[in-house]
């Protein structure tokens, strides 16, 4: 094992230093006072992982030594999170209290960290609150009015997660286009072969408004009927619903083919881990998307996030069961205040001062991680 001592004036300095010569993978393997300050022993990880593999012998104490080594590293890596934490409170404070915003609306860290490095200097608290809002309208990414999906007609499929309300946000879309263009010019197609009763529930909305509904028990008998439609305005389609982990969500792919636009359906309501897997798996090469359930999301931030991160335009909301009285334009300044508001609410969720510290290292240590494994980037946002 090479071990190799360090002295400094404190504990800080030491490990930065450590950090220096041994890597971010150093292990401090023991502490203790010296004349000019504190002297730390410390070894690189990978030269007691090698130990470990050479002693045959005492393996499995070597790595029962490992895995205590790194737990004990992630501790002192939260400790120091927390000390920064609160030395950039006293240092910095508007820029913290940017990311505590972000933190308690929903919205994840990656974002939070970095609109709070784009933070202009010299902001009080009030100003660095107005930036922050502006910041998230302007990132908000909305479909045009002049490009709005049921104006200009075309065919559209609904697709997204079991119960994120495509069925019910696919008849208000019919609803507002038998007023643009009559119900002689819209048309309906139920292409969930899945699902039990689900050309049932269309039936009852077709029937209601006067539109035609049409039948597509697998993809070869949607084929051979989006030609027959081709006279109609708008047609919509309602597909199955599956989990994002599910396989078979990429049989919607195929709709592409067909020259078919497809409408990814996000349940605003859902955690923020599950609105991100249905927007990756469902947003990827949708023409825009759909949020639903908004009067069941009381902190809508994650959603939003999502939203800005994947640049996916925000077409309609949908908060409500009332067809179609329930379906709105997405205006960005009310999103964006409600999801900020969303922040303030008292529950038992809600950090308390004395938890920012331990929440700032489990983030510090998440953000390692995603360092060393990368997944996505924040390029193009206008601060």
């Amino acid at each position: 094992m090479s071990v190799q001592v360090f002295v400094a004036a404190n504990a800080r300095e030491g490990l930065a230093r450590i950090r220096r010569v041994l890597g971010d993978d150093a292990v401090v393997l023991s502490t203790r006072p010296h004349p000019q300050g504190v002297e730390l022993l410390a070894s690189a990880y990978g030269d007691l992982a090698v130990q470990a593999v050479g002693e045959a012998p005492d393996a499995a104490g070597s790595s029962r030594i490992l895995a205590e080594l790194s737990r004990l590293r992630g501790m002192l890596q939260n400790q120091l999170a927390g000390f920064a934490w609160g030395a950039a409170r006293r240092r910095d404070p508007a820029r913290v209290a940017v990311m505590q915003t972000l933190f308690a609306a929903g919205f994840g860290s990656a974002l939070a960290r970095t609109l709070a490095a784009r933070l202009p200097r010299g902001l009080d608290a009030d100003a660095a609150q107005r930036w922050l809002r502006q910041v998230l309208i302007r990132n908000l990414p909305l479909q045009p009015r002049e490009a709005d999906l049921l104006a200009l007609g075309g065919r559209y499929a609904l697709v997204g997660s079991t119960g994120s309300g495509k069925t019910t946000a696919l008849a208000k879309l019919a609803a507002r286009a038998v007023d643009v263009h009559g119900a002689t010019q819209v048309a309906l197609v139920a292409a969930d072969a899945y699902r039990i009763g689900a050309a049932a529930q269309l039936t009852v909305y077709a029937d209601l408004l006067g539109v035609s509904l049409h039948v597509a028990e697998n993809p070869a008998r949607l084929a051979s009927l989006l030609p027959q439609l081709a006279s109609r305005k708008l047609v919509l389609i309602d597909t199955a619903g599956f989990a994002p982990s599910d396989p078979r969500t990429r049989e919607s792919q195929a709709l592409d083919g067909l020259g078919v636009r497809r409408l990814a359906v996000i349940a605003a309501s859902q955690q923020g881990a599950a609105i991100e897997q249905a927007m990756t798996r469902f947003g990827e090469g949708a023409a825009a998307c759909i949020l639903t359930k908004l009067d069941e999301a009381p902190q809508p931030g994650a959603a939003l996030d999502s939203l800005i991160r994947h640049r996916l335009p925000l077409a309609y909301l949908s908060g409500g069961q009332r067809v179609p009285e329930d379906l709105h334009v997405p205006n960005a300044g009310y999103l964006v205040d409600r999801a900020l508001k969303g922040g303030q609410l008292a529950t038992p969720y809600a950090l308390d001062a004395e938890d920012w510290p331990l929440f700032a290292g489990v983030e510090a240590e998440r953000a390692a991680h995603r360092n060393e494994h990368p997944k996505s980037t924040l390029k193009g946002m206008k601060a």
